[in-house]
Order: structure tokens, then sequence, then C-alpha cells
């Protein structure tokens, strides 16, 4: 009855037929949209079995809308994505898992496409304070609290608790790196795969022997920190990294064996005479780790004054030859970086240490000359964005610039400016100083690069710093195709946030150094492979003599 009555009525009026087939669509999309969010509901994480374990351990994740295969998705544990050789098993409710080698304590997600789980803690065995017994015990430093668990790159945390030392010394707070777990499996690593606060960027505010506040560090991922002193290592907690407006990646690792090299020659000299040697030392970023002195001959006065390896020769005679060589070690890793531009803000925090230092001028970057304050803000105009302000910079060096190798050691960085041409190092420092003046963070960096057949060259480039993210690098002269070519295939576009694994950095920005005595001669090196004060200091009845510093060698890659 009630059917023939429709089909009288759609038969006999359009507008019927009209809202029968709206109707009809309506239906269709409700059930369709029923049956997607059924099948792509939220990952739902209830049990980690067992919650603490090691490395090589098979952990079991129970819930629910994890998919019916691996390919469905992922398990992230610390802010690190688990390879597919991992898993043993996965449907919909369990996943079975092999810990990697590189695990470390975090919390763990289950993610499938855009869907993410609620987070569930996972512990490392090896990361659990150890209860000793004796007089050692008391002394262990524990962390009661955190002032926040989740905060963004760059800003302060504070840490509470007890045994932390009355002053710092060698002591050291350490964040979860967001290393590719691949890349640190490929070399092997020795030590954890942690990220310390950084002394260069001012990452240490307070300590004291119950409170200790630092500043997140550049390289810092979502997982554990940890308070390191002479005594042990604490109990771990676990932060949030939050509002970061774009990823860094650290990837491609090489190990390589390098060997500097001065020879002291013809010597002119009589009783009572000194010369001090500054060796410069690889250093030490969130992508040059592990750096090891393998070698030293002769033992050096001091193995590590202000950045350098001191030597110090005395009573040496006329016609004495000296010979100083160091062998090192380290690992060294490229960068990749994305940003999401539309999410850079304005620098909030200028009163910053790091904001305050690295956007002022120095002997190495003139930020405050007058060509350079106009030239950036001729480039930078009235865009606000700091990231987008970099790129106009940058863009203007690797379009507008010439490439050419400086004539003269010692010749002005601003010359290349008003030529609009100029080498690697003019590039870098220029970048720097046009960066600063605009109001962002830059530093030069100074060291080698090393091709394919482990020959090396001097070279320069540079990182700018973005408010809750970190350090970006860039390389104008690389990006030019100079001081040879690359194989990137938009190196202009690649080098402004990217960097390839194959040099070795040994200073990053202008080191102030003083002299051992005010009546002494100093030796500066300008252009030179690292960013240095005094290289060499002599004083006494030391009349004349002939220094040769090689370039650092690579000796070996792995």
């Amino acid at each position: 009855m009630i059917g023939s009555i429709l089909r009288k009525t759609l038969q006999g009026s359009p507008i019927a037929r009209f809202i029968s087939i709206l109707v009809s669509f309506a239906v269709f999309f409700l059930l369709s949209s029923t049956v997607y969010l059924l099948s792509h509901r939220n990952p739902s994480l209830i049990s980690i079995l067992p919650p603490i374990g090691e490395p090589g351990t098979v952990i079991v994740l129970q819930g629910k809308h994890f998919g019916q295969r691996a390919s469905d998705g992922w398990v992230e544990i610390a802010g690190n994505r688990i390879s597919g050789n991992a898993y043993i098993s996965w449907n919909d409710s369990t996943i079975m898992l092999t810990l990697p080698e590189t695990v470390k304590d975090g919390l763990v997600y289950v993610s499938r496409g855009r869907f993410r789980s609620n987070p569930l803690m996972y512990a490392n065995k090896k990361n659990i304070p150890i209860t000793r017994r004796g007089t050692q015990t008391p002394d262990m430093p524990v962390i009661q609290a955190i002032s926040q668990d989740r905060i963004e790159i760059g800003k302060v945390l504070t840490l509470r608790g007890k045994n932390f030392g009355l002053t710092r010394g060698n002591s050291r707070v350490l964040f979860t790196w967001n290393a590719d777990s691949q890349a640190i499996l490929a070399v092997n690593q020795k030590k954890d795969s942690m990220v310390p606060c950084s002394e260069q960027d001012f990452d240490y505010e307070f300590w004291s022997d119950q409170e200790v506040r630092i500043r997140v560090p550049d390289g810092a991922s979502t997982g554990s920190l940890v308070l390191e002193t002479e005594r042990g290592i604490s109990n771990s907690q676990e932060i949030t990294i939050i509002s970061k407006p774009g990823t860094k990646e650290y990837t491609s690792p090489r190990t390589y064996a390098i060997s500097l090299q001065v020879d002291i020659t013809d010597i002119q000299a009589s009783a009572a005479n000194i010369l001090y040697l500054r060796l410069p030392i690889p250093k030490t970023t969130t992508w040059q780790r592990d750096i090891e002195l393998t070698a030293s001959k002769p033992m050096p006065y001091m193995d590590n004054y202000r950045g350098t390896i001191l030597h110090q020769l005395e009573n040496i005679k006329s016609g004495q030859t000296e010979r100083i060589s160091h062998t090192f070690v380290l690992t060294g890793y490229g960068v990749s970086t994305k940003i999401q531009s539309q999410l850079v803000k304005p620098f909030s925090d200028t009163r910053s240490p790091l904001y305050l230092v690295y956007t002022a001028a120095d002997p190495l970057v003139p930020s405050s000359h007058q060509d350079i304050i106009l030239k950036a803000a001729e480039l930078v105009s009235t865009e606000k964005n700091p990231y987008k302000r970099a790129k106009a910079i940058y863009t203007w060096l690797t379009d507008s610039f010439e490439y050419k190798e400086s004539e003269k050691a010692d010749q002005p960085v601003l010359d290349a400016l008003t030529h609009k041409s100029g080498s690697a190092y003019d590039m870098a420092i220029l970048f720097s100083a046009l960066a600063r003046a605009a109001g962002i963070p830059a530093v030069p960096v100074a060291g080698i690069l090393v091709d394919a057949e482990r020959n090396s060259r001097v070279h320069w480039w540079a990182e700018f710093y973005l408010e809750n993210f970190g350090w970006i690098p860039v390389d104008p002269a690389l990006a030019v195709g100079k001081p040879y070519p690359i194989v990137q295939e938009n190196p202009k576009e690649w080098y402004f946030g990217n960097m390839d694994g194959q040099r070795i950095a040994f200073s990053r920005g202008w080191t102030e150094q003083s002299a051992m005595s005010p009546n002494s001669r100093i030796v500066f090196r300008p252009r030179s492979w690292a960013f240095q004060q005094i290289w060499e200091e002599s004083g006494g009845n030391l009349r004349s003599y002939a220094s040769l510093w090689r370039d650092p060698i690579v000796t070996g890659v792995y």
C-alpha cells in the first residue's frame, strides 16, 4: 500500500523525484562516512608488555585500531620511528616487535597515517639507576621534578632534586637526540644517542645542588632527559618537544680519522725562551659527535684550552726541529631540515644570551658596519618572518655573487660586499653578518670538505637559528658549485637548510683568546680552517723560527 503510494507520488511529481535523489545521496554519504570513520579510528594503546626492557627484547603492544599489517602504520619510541624489519607480527589489536639497539626511554605511540594513539611509557633497563650499597648511594643525582613536561626548543626548563653538585664542573644535562635510528646503527655507535645542553649556545643558566635551570638544546627530541655527574647518571624524566615549525634529521654518518701536524724549523734562540702552539680541536655539535683524541705527540701542556690543544715548548735551541702531531677520530652526520615557513614566528625571546650574542658584531662578523646594516635592510625589506629573511639573504648571495678566491689572506670581507664577489669564506661571513643585522642569530663555520677520494680542502659555511627549532645550515659557496662541483640536483635550493656529511668543523663562530704574557709575540692565521685569535705565541729569547701548519689530512673514512 505505502509502496504504491510512493511510486505514484514519484511518477507524478518531479519535485518528489528530486527530493528522493537528494535523500539517497545523503544516506550514501552518511553510510560512507560511517564506514570511513570506523575503519580510520585513532589507534588506542592499552598496554606494553614488558614495560621495562633493553635492546633485543621482544615487546608486545596491545590495544585497538592498529590496522591489519605493519604497512598500515608504525611504532614510535622516544621520538624515533621503529624500522620495518623490527616488527615480528602486526594485527588490529596486537603488535609484536624487537627493540632495536638504539632504543631509549620514552613515550610509545602507534600511528596510522595522520591518526596517532595515546602515549604509554617504556623504560630502558640500562638507563634505570642501580641502587648501590655503601657510601656512594646517597651521592647519586636524583631528579625529583621538572617544571614542565611539554616545552619548546630553547626554552628554560627547571630540574629539582638532590645531589646535582654545588657547581656544574663537567656535569651535563642530556636529552634524547632526534637522529635517525638507522643512521646511529650504521656507525655502531658506542655512546648513548643523547644530546647534551650546549655551553656555546648558553643552555646552562643556573646550577646548584638541588636545582638546575637549562634551556632545551638544539637537536633535542621527545623522550628522556637525564642529569650526569661524576658520581653517575640520574633517573630519567620524560619530556615532549612541542611547537616545532618543522623537522630536522641527522643522516648519512661517516667516521673520520684525521691528522693535524705543525713543523717548527729554522729556530734561532738562546736560553730562557718559550713557544706556545694552539692546535684547534674538532668542534662538538649535534651533527659532529664522539670526538676522540687517539694520538698526541708530544704530550700537550693542556689537552683542551679554550677549544685548542695547547703545547708549550720551553728553551728550544737554535737549529732544533720540532714536530707537533695529533690524530682524531669522530663521527659526522648530514643534516636535513624541512621548515613550514608559515609556522615560523618572529623572535620573542630577544633577551636570551644566544640571541644577544649571535646577533651582535664580533671581530669576525662585522654585522654592525653601516654597509652591512643598509644591505640587510634592503634585502629583507618589510618581511618579518626570520626564515624568509634568511632565505632572502641567501638568495641574494647565491644569485648575485661571483665566486672568486681572495687574492690576499687578510683581505677585508667588506671588499667582497662592495665587489659582489668572494670566496667561500667571504660568503659565509657575509651571510652571518647580514643575518645578524637582520635580527637573526647566525654563526660562520670553519673546517674542511672531504671528497670521495679522501682529499680535503679548507672550507667555510654558516648556520642560522630559528626560535623553537634550533640551528639550520647554509652553504652559499657549494650552492653555486664552488670550490668544486657537487652532485646535488638543485644545489641552490638544497644547501639552504641541508648539509652533507662530507665535512669536519673546527670552529663555530669567533672565540676570544688571550695571550699568556702581555709581552709575547702573537701569530694569527687569517682565512684558515679555524676561527682562532691566536695560533702561535712566542716570548723570551726566541729570536726567530719558521712554522708550517699543514691543513688537516683525512687518513681514514669508515
